[in-house]
């Protein structure tokens, strides 16, 4: 599987794993509208995606949704309940190379888009982000740094 495919895959994997928590509507959780900024060294995320996992604690299911222009919305209908969360973000961006498309791909030989998964994993799946979210709407803002070298 080549980098593009990994990149893409694990962007679709959180899509779809936020999509389908907020397809869950009727499930009497008292759910708060949530909206914020996410910026990776002081620049607004040009789109990737955020996954609100509840603590132990907290009762309610996981949300989340895209990022796009550094902004995310979750709308009651389809937010988290109020408590505390662990909060993953994940994006992918284009290196600038072309690779063959690899293994599994419609045209293996085809040339395309080379993407790497560019945000640190302490923001995703070595998560140290959390969040408190309240009983009334609210906003959340985080600032990516990326990995000192």
């Amino acid at each position: 599987m080549t980098v593009q495919t990994k990149a893409w895959a694990a962007q679709c994997l959180l899509t779809l794993v936020a999509m389908i928590a907020g397809c869950a509507k009727s499930d009497a959780v008292n759910r708060v509208e949530v909206r914020g900024t996410v910026t990776f060294d002081g620049m607004p995320l040009e789109s990737g995606s955020i996954v609100l996992t509840p603590d132990e604690a907290t009762t309610g299911p996981s949300v989340g949704g895209p990022i796009q222009a550094g902004k995310f919305h979750l709308p009651a209908a389809e937010g988290p309940a109020a408590g505390k969360y662990t909060v993953m973000i994940q994006a992918s961006r284009r290196t600038g190379r072309q690779v063959e498309a690899g293994k599994g791909a419609r045209e293996p030989t085809a040339i395309v888009d080379e993407y790497e998964i560019f945000i640190p994993a302490k923001y995703n799946s070595k998560t140290e982000l959390a969040a408190k979210i309240g009983p009334k709407s609210g906003e959340l803002n985080f600032d990516l740094k990326a990995d000192e070298k």
